[in-house]
């Protein structure tokens, strides 16, 4: 009780002093080191908080000076705090537009350049994919996509939407395929209270796109989702040990 009440206030502290940080610094420049050091402390810091451990692999997998559309599964609002905080390079994430009405939290997401998505509108979607590839291109980072649209409740697979794919087909951007397995149970879907224990996040072998159309786009979604799934760790994914 202790624990959680201390880990709340530290959280509820760190995303206003960081989330300042980060309005005031991307005022300047949205894609400057100083916003990306104040949001990896703030990741790293609430993961320390609550207890997580991280286990990473497959970092030889990518390439710092190249760019990618990272797709992985998505169990846990710690997903995002876990590939920020493993993966040392610039990132922005496709981000629901629910989450840029929260203060603070939302004016930062904003100042920082994260891509806000409206999935039920198709038309404000392809202008977010085309905003996507722009920023990418422009400011020369990669992009983060959980296409599932939502966290999955007992860490098996749900439809993957196209979105992402159709981003790295048009910007013939290498895939980096994400598996995280874990999260779920250190912050389960519709839980505030985080529980310690272990997030493995498994960075697959990029696939490159510049074979793939929009015409056969679901060879290069299958292609994914296979690798994704077959890096899900279910050691990890199964509640079978002491956590």
């Amino acid at each position: 009780m202790i624990r959680t009440f201390f880990g709340m206030i530290t959280v509820v502290i760190m995303t206003l002093i960081c989330g300042l940080g980060a309005v005031l610094a991307g005022a300047f420049n949205p894609y400057s080191r100083a916003v990306y050091y104040l949001g990896l402390i703030w990741a790293r810091c609430i993961l320390w908080v609550a207890g997580a451990r991280l286990i990473v692999e497959g970092l030889q997998n990518i390439d710092p000076k190249r760019q990618y559309v990272f797709i992985g599964n998505h169990q846990s609002h710690f997903d995002v705090l876990t590939v920020f905080s493993a993966i040392p390079m610039m990132m922005r994430f496709l981000t629901k537009k629910e989450l840029f009405k929260i203060p603070v939290f939302g004016w930062a997401l904003s100042a920082v350049g994260m891509i806000k998505i409206d999935r039920a509108n198709h038309e404000e979607s392809v202008r977010s994919m085309n905003q996507a590839l722009e920023v990418m291109h422009r400011n020369k980072i990669s992009v983060v996509v959980f296409p599932e649209g939502t966290r999955s409740p007992d860490g098996n697979l749900g439809t993957f939407k196209k979105g992402g794919f159709i981003i790295a087909i048009k910007g013939k951007i290498p895939i980096g395929p994400i598996s995280i397995s874990g999260s779920r149970f250190v912050l389960p879907k519709h839980s505030s209270r985080a529980k310690p224990g272990p997030i493995k996040m498994v960075i697959g072998k990029p696939i490159e796109t510049g074979n793939y159309t929009y015409l056969n786009r679901a060879e290069l979604m299958t292609r994914t989702i296979d690798t994704i799934k077959n890096n899900i760790d279910p050691v990890y994914n199964e509640k079978i040990f002491d956590r």
